[in-house]
């Protein structure tokens, strides 16, 4: 009876030791099948959300050229003194596409369409002029582009206004219907287009160009997809030995690149694979999502790709195969029900005899399995909450060994992928914060100003470019500064020589008068001719010695005159030097902007602060505008005082020649009292004209001597507008300029 109960009890127990072997087993593979697939699962996700990003970085920047060359057009096209002339704005539109599409080596093409003589109001001698990006409208629609072998050509637009669609639905048009209609940013692709003879597949991303909130036209960019391609055959490869699939698409669900079907790209992914028939519907939802259909036989990852200021976005999908995925978790589960089968039959065979060890060493197995893998998973939910100093201290020959040696890997892996992200925002920061302080010290009028920190490599051009255009802005400014100087003290002499000659002019006219009361003593007097002859003789000596030198002093004055107008002139030469100046750096800000943009999230900053030196070129090439038009006025004012005087110089020479006249008739008087008696009233009319001259001359002295003072006050003008800047010789201008920015 005891060797039934004690069989009987070494039965229950070698059964329920095998029944609690495989339930644990049962337990342990369901567990490690979930786990392993979550993580597979995460890995993917993860993987996919990195492609997006990437490609968003890339498309981005081809938005970003597109968004800053459109800001820069209603800039330079905007009415006022700001904007570019009407008749020089193709070609220097021209030149800013080219040289956009110059820096940019991974664009295909830059391009801008305009509405009807929405550029220059001037369409109709542009007809057919292919070479300037018009067509037979006449209308600006460059659009330049870069060949096979790196050539960059020009050519006009086309289907700019089509409704048509291309083969797999696009509009072939809607490039700019859409920004036309919407006022809104436009991405567009796979797009197929024929540049320069060859057929491409494009993304195309254009932005709105609004002058005073009217639509004017489209800047964009085209990207070509082939890199997308070629970026998914890469990770495909580097993915279960290339047996993944690794597609992007549109969220129209049109194929833009396949890893395992090139020739499809274009076409609808409902078409191309009828497991992605729902692709449109996911992509359109915006987020990351893993499809796992236990019907199909690939697990499917999506990541979205938002570009730009558009509503939609396009997805990266992964597709592996579910056999794949879970090859090791079956593989595990396979060696953990071997070993399970061999240690219930050990246990059969000698739980006869020790079935109390038995017991034990069943509980023991189970023990030393399920709990490793409870840490295990424990650990790998710290991880996916960021806890990355955990510690998993298993260390076994087995597979759970393998699996807690590659969750202690991928702990580590994270947090040093987490330090070099916060060191590379460090140093980012460093440069955003130096270069908006000097900007500030800049607008605040600070010439001296100068970046001295030491920057990583990758931003060493920033300090160099920023030290440099500050430097050629200060010599500019100390340049100006002297010629306002020069022209202070020109005018200051001329004003000297004019008040000089009103004195002299007033001298001559009273001794004019003096003249006249003689000739009516004379007339009085008739018979006492010789000796008024006489008298009269050395007066008109003296006079036409005083004309003389009246016609001596009026041809300085000219002379001084022509020296401020060249003056003048070279102080117009430095403003348009200054205004090139402005120009280049709008253009080095545009390119800023584009490179701020290559590098993505990271440039976002500095693309600020390029916008804000850009800004400012503007607004200094709108102030030497204006100084440019004072020394215009300017000029033309002493172009009238030099008129003026000329013509006092001629007054004077007919002075001269009325009084050489003058003294042979008195000559003549003193001969002859007859002849002088008749002359008399001829006389009294030619010193009659010689007053009004005169007077005439005083007139005209000041005037110019109002010129010179206007001048005067004009140069004080442009030497107090100088004054405003700080150039590093001890001295400030007495008005200061507001912060721009708080401190």
């Amino acid at each position: 009876m005891a060797g039934a109960c004690i069989a009987a009890s070494v039965a229950i127990l070698v059964s329920y030791s095998t029944f609690a072997t495989y339930r644990t087993h049962g337990y342990v593979n369901g567990r490690v099948s979930e786990m392993v697939q979550q993580q597979v699962k995460q890995n993917l996700q993860n993987r996919a959300d990195a492609e997006a990003r990437f490609i968003k970085s890339e498309l981005d920047m081809a938005f970003d050229a597109a968004r800053t060359t459109a800001n820069s057009f209603e800039q330079m096209a905007a009415p006022g003194a700001g904007g570019t002339a009407a008749g020089g704005r193709r070609a220097q539109f021209n030149a800013v596409l080219r040289n956009v599409l110059e820096h940019n080596p991974s664009f295909n093409g830059t391009y801008s369409a305009w509405e009807p003589n929405g550029l220059d109001g001037n369409d109709g001698p542009y007809q057919n002029a292919a070479a300037m990006g018009s067509d037979a409208t006449g209308r600006f629609l460059p659009y330049w582009t870069r060949g096979a072998g790196g050539k960059i050509a020009i050519q006009p637009l086309v289907e700019y206004d089509s409704s048509a669609r291309h083969p797999n639905g696009l509009v072939k048009g809607a490039w700019y219907i859409n920004p036309h209609n919407t006022h809104r940013e436009n991405l567009l692709g796979p797009l197929p287009y024929i540049v320069q003879g060859k057929q491409v597949y494009l993304a195309t991303m254009s932005v709105p160009i609004m002058i005073n909130g009217v639509f004017h036209g489209v800047a964009g960019a085209d990207y070509n997809l082939d890199f997308l391609q070629t970026l998914a055959s890469q990770v495909s490869k580097s993915l279960y030995d290339g047996k993944s699939t690794v597609a992007v698409i549109n969220d129209s669900g049109l194929i833009v690149a396949d890893s395992a079907n090139p020739e499809a790209i274009g076409g609808a992914a409902a078409k191309a694979n009828p497991a992605w028939a729902s692709s449109a519907q996911v992509i359109a939802a915006g987020k990351s999502v893993v499809v796992d259909d236990p019907k199909s036989e690939n697990l499917q990852v999506y990541a979205p790709i938002k570009i730009g200021r558009v509503d939609t976005s396009w997805a990266v999908l992964i597709s592996v195969p579910r056999a794949m995925v879970m090859a090791d978790a079956a593989l595990l589960s396979d060696q953990l029900g071997q070993r399970s089968t061999v240690d219930t039959m050990l246990q059969v065979l000698i739980s006869l005899g020790i079935a109390a060890i038995a017991i034990a060493m069943t509980w023991r197995m189970a023990a030393t399995v399920t709990s490793p893998i409870s840490r295990c998973a424990e650990f790998a939910d710290g991880i996916a909450q960021e806890k990355l100093n955990q510690q998993l201290a298993i260390a076994q020959d087995d597979e759970v060994g393998t699996l807690a040696e590659a969750l202690r890997k991928m702990q580590n892996d994270l947090r040093v992928n987490l330090e070099h992200r916060e060191q590379d925002q460090a140093r980012t920061q460093l440069v955003v914060d130096t270069v908006s302080r000097s900007l500030e010290r800049l607008a605040e009028g600070d010439l001296t100003t100068q970046i001295n920190e030491e920057f990583s490599a990758e931003y060493a051009n920033v300090k160099r470019h920023f030290n440099a255009a500050v430097s050629s802005l200060r010599e500019i400014i100390s340049a100006v500064d002297d010629s306002s100087k020069t022209i202070n003290i020109g005018a200051g002499e001329i004003n000297q020589a004019s008040s000089d000659l009103a004195s002299r002019t007033e001298t001559g006219a009273a001794r004019l008068e003096q003249t006249a009361l003689a000739m009516n003593s004379v007339t009085a007097i008739v018979r006492q001719t010789a000796e008024n002859a006489a008298q009269a003789r050395t007066a008109i000596t003296s006079t036409d010695r005083q004309a003389a030198e009246g016609g001596a002093i009026v041809h300085n004055a000219v002379m001084a005159m022509g020296e401020i107008e060249r003056s003048s002139e070279q102080i117009s030469q430095i403003i348009s030097l200054i205004d090139g100046i402005a120009f280049q750096t709008n253009l080095l800000a545009l390119n800023a902007g584009v490179e701020a943009a290559r590098a993505g999230d990271a440039g976002k900053g500095f693309a600020v602060v390029a916008s804000e030196v850009r800004s400012l070129a503007m607004r200094s090439a709108e102030a030497a505008q204006d100084i440019k038009n004072l020394i215009n006025v300017s000029s033309q004012q002493v172009s009238q005082g030099v008129t003026l005087v000329g013509e006092t110089g001629t007054a004077l020479e007919h002075i001269i020649e009325q009084i050489s006249q003058l003294r042979e008739t008195i000559d003549e008087i003193a001969s002859s009292a007859e002849v002088q008696a008749t002359n008399l009233a001829q006389i009294n009319t030619a010193v009659g004209e010689m007053e009004r001259m005169t007077q005439q001359n005083a007139a005209m002295v000041e005037e110019s001597t109002a010129a010179a003072r206007s001048l005067g006050d004009q140069a004080r003008t442009l030497e107090s507008a100088v004054g405003r800047f700080n150039l590093g010789n001890g001295s400030h201008g007495s008005f200061g300029m507001g912060k721009r920015y708080a401190a």
